[in-house]
């Protein structure tokens, strides 16, 4: 079994955060509630703990109570400052998007693969806004929905290439390249090769 981490619990006096006491340093008491940070890594509060725990163990002589005091008065400012509800936020979630929306979203690209496809398109099959789609789509995916887009196109290009059964101009347009000078330059960019001499690795 590994050891258990080491805690430190550290209680600060109430004089140092009471009303009166801020009123001193022109802090408002109403704006310093402390947020719960659990599980924060905070350097500032590391150091100030391994001070204290200097401190442990043994008897304080009275220029160690001193020392005490004012390492008491800094971690109550750094909390106050870094901590405090109107300035500390958690971080937000990562977003993330219900695997039956994202392969409604898939099903849609597959079905209009020829067509002209938008990200609001596509937002409007998850149900999301454009932004939070898009988003939450390359966390899901790695891919913008742009390249997955396209990526989807050069594959069903491809299909159709080694049947041989289509022209070039009809393949561009029937994977949804609008031109087949556009769908030279995104295929060559994408594969290394043109579609002809693609086509020509599986018919020659």
């Amino acid at each position: 079994m590994g050891t258990m981490p080491e805690s430190l619990h550290i209680f600060l006096p109430p004089s140092l955060v009471g009303e009166s006491a801020l009123s001193n340093f022109d802090i408002d008491p109403a704006k310093v509630q402390l947020a719960y940070a659990g599980g924060v890594p905070d350097p500032m509060v590391l150091q100030i703990g391994q001070l204290f725990r200097g401190l442990l163990n043994r008897s304080l002589e009275p220029t160690d109570r001193l020392y005490l005091d004012g390492i008491q008065t800094a971690l109550a400012a750094h909390l106050l400052g870094t901590y405090s509800s109107v300035r500390w936020q958690p971080a937000a979630r990562a977003p993330t998007v219900d695997p039956r929306r994202l392969q409604r979203v898939f099903d849609f690209i597959e079905a209009r693969i020829a067509a002209e496809i938008s990200l609001d398109d596509l937002a409007a099959e998850a149900c999301l806004s454009a932004f939070h789609f898009a988003r939450m789509f390359r966390k899901a995916t790695g891919l913008t929905p742009h390249r997955y887009v396209t990526e989807r196109r050069i594959e069903a290009a491809k299909e159709k290439l080694r049947l041989a059964r289509s022209s070039l101009v009809e393949i561009a347009f029937d994977t949804g390249f609008g031109s087949q000078a556009n769908f030279t330059r995104v295929f060559r960019k994408m594969t290394g090769l043109t579609p002809g001499q693609y086509r020509a690795l599986f018919t020659g």
